[in-house]
């Protein structure tokens, strides 16, 4: 089973946010041993609040060899050239995690650090709605490896 960290800064603000999380990660416990890591916003002015949640990203990301922030600055992938990112990194034994930043996004010295980036899409979308859609194409993706007609 290949493990995935997704780190999230926030909670969710609707309950059915909740339930579309555990949908997906119900599909994806046939594919990757999920670690779903919830990090409480910082507080403060903006710039100061981004320092906080990088200092408290960079403790999860210890010990990860390709951790990927969630971000508009990203490269866009479709569905099955993500797939194919993710195959090769598979291949490759690399260990995964994946952050979701808050409304403010990542602090930029973050943003240097981490060498890869994704974005879900060039359109802008509330924090709550990422977290459920990055899910539904970890599993798209997953399922386009393994040949599962989900993804048609």
């Amino acid at each position: 089973m290949y493990p995935i960290r997704l780190i999230t800064i926030g909670k969710p603000k609707l309950e059915g946010i909740r339930l579309l999380e555990s949908h997906y990660l119900d599909f994806l416990k046939a594919f990757a041993r999920m670690d779903f890591q919830e990090i409480p916003e910082g507080k403060g002015e903006p710039a100061r609040q981004l320092q906080d949640e990088a200092r408290r990203l960079r403790v999860n990301f210890e010990g990860i060899r390709c951790p990927v922030l969630l971000s508009a600055e990203g490269p866009r992938r479709s569905s099955e050239d993500f797939a194919a990112w993710l195959g090769t990194r598979m291949d490759r034994g690399e260990s995964l995690a994946f952050a979701i930043g808050s409304s403010h996004g990542f602090d930029p010295g973050l943003k240097s650090e981490i060498r890869e980036h994704l974005s879900l899409s060039p359109m802008t979308f509330p924090h709550d709605l990422s977290r459920v859609m990055f899910l539904e194409q970890l599993y798209r993706a997953f399922a386009i490896l393994k040949g599962k007609t989900y993804h048609k």
